[in-house]
């Protein structure tokens, strides 16, 4: 009997996984700049080759465990991988970890009216700590829904900054060492093999429970294995072509906020006007979820009073802390989770070689 296999869910789900990763931290340009511009030409290509490969290899395998083992509840992904006492452990790190990313979509928001349209960074952080919260309280998920429709419009407009400033500048990225050697570039680790590690490795974290749900829905192995292959080679491909084009012009937004925002004003104004709000709307399709997922796992219900508490409370505490400086909070909070994200990966890495089958009733049952 043939497998069911579709091209068009197959590309959902490949959508649906760059969609959830894009937030302020790819479209801004700071993570590309901090985990693999900072290393130069060769370095870069080291970390893109390493994060490629690591994408690729855990979201094919966690959409097919996920189609597999259809868990009753996403975050049992992490006992199965890593046992009941590390899972458990990944189970409580993993909201507070989307909560604080929640607080840097924030620092994003105001960093990005502020360095295009010039103004006041608390302005910015304001509407969307207000955009964020009315939408979760609301219960405006069908809003979200639209917007995020915008994912794939991100990645476009990131792959033509990106290659549309190598073109324009091909010296720049010729004497990227030697601009480099005169200027600090924020670097995420000591080096370009750590980076292309941890960078990845956050990655994890982030989508193991939406990949393990989202291959819920894969009808076959092929059909998830493909899927997640696809959507990890998506983003980290888009990943290389921003950093490459940051790199041909680093001597002049090395200490930008959102460097990419710079490169597209510089080629065409248009398009920077364009880009700034592409890069808002995505900034809030990812804050909503962070938040939301932030309060369910404390209160389960949304419909609930103490949710709708809970929500504002913490977007406050987010609000606060999205005063701090954006590309330092990428440089602070990103690599930290990666490195709990190659234990992570270290236990997904155990669980395949072991061929662990772990009947889908034995996980349910997981507390």
């Amino acid at each position: 009997m043939n497998e069911l296999f579709r091209w068009s869910k197959v590309f959902t789900f490949a959508g649906a996984i760059v969609a959830y990763l894009i937030g302020s931290g790819f479209a801004s340009g700071q993570e590309a700049m901090q985990f693999f511009t900072a290393y130069g030409p060769a370095g870069c290509f080291g970390a893109v080759i390493i994060t490629l490969l690591l994408y690729i290899w855990f979201s094919s395998v966690i959409m097919e465990d996920g189609r597999r083992l259809q868990l009753d509840s996403a975050n049992k992904i992490f006992t199965y991988y890593c046992g009941r006492y590390l899972g458990k452990f990944f189970e409580i790190f993993t909201p507070i970890f989307l909560f604080l990313v929640f607080s840097v979509m924030i620092a994003g928001a105001g960093a990005t009216l502020n360095e295009y349209y010039g103004l006041n960074p608390q302005t910015g952080r304001i509407i969307m700590a207000v955009l964020a919260l009315g939408t979760v309280i609301l219960g405006l998920d069908g809003l979200v829904s639209i917007v995020s429709k915008i994912g794939p419009a991100i990645i476009i407009f990131a792959v033509i900054v990106g290659i549309g400033n190598i073109v324009m500048n091909p010296s720049g990225l010729a004497k990227a060492n030697e601009t480099m050697a005169s200027i600090k570039v924020t670097k995420a680790a000591s080096n370009w093999l750590i980076s292309g590690i941890i960078f990845p490795a956050m990655g994890c974290i982030m989508l193991a429970p939406f990949l393990a749900q989202l291959g819920k829905e894969a009808g076959s192995k092929k059909e998830a294995k493909t899927g997640g292959f696809i959507g990890g080679f998506a983003f980290a491909a888009a990943v290389m072509v921003m950093a490459y084009g940051l790199m041909a012009s680093i001597g002049d937004l090395y200490n930008k906020d959102v460097p990419s925002l710079f490169i597209a004003d510089k080629m065409f104004p248009a398009i920077g006007i364009l880009f700034s709000v592409i890069l808002f709307a995505g900034i809030y399709t990812t804050a909503v979820p962070m938040l939301w997922l932030s309060c369910n796992r404390l209160v389960s219900d949304e419909k609930d009073k103490k949710f709708k508490i809970l929500a504002l409370i913490l977007t406050i505490i987010a609000f606060i802390g999205g005063q701090f400086s954006f590309s330092a909070l990428v440089n602070s909070l990103y690599p930290i989770s990666g490195y709990f994200g190659i234990i992570l990966m270290l236990c997904i890495l155990k669980t395949q070689l072991k061929k662990k089958e772990v009947p889908s009733v034995e996980i349910k049952k997981v507390s």
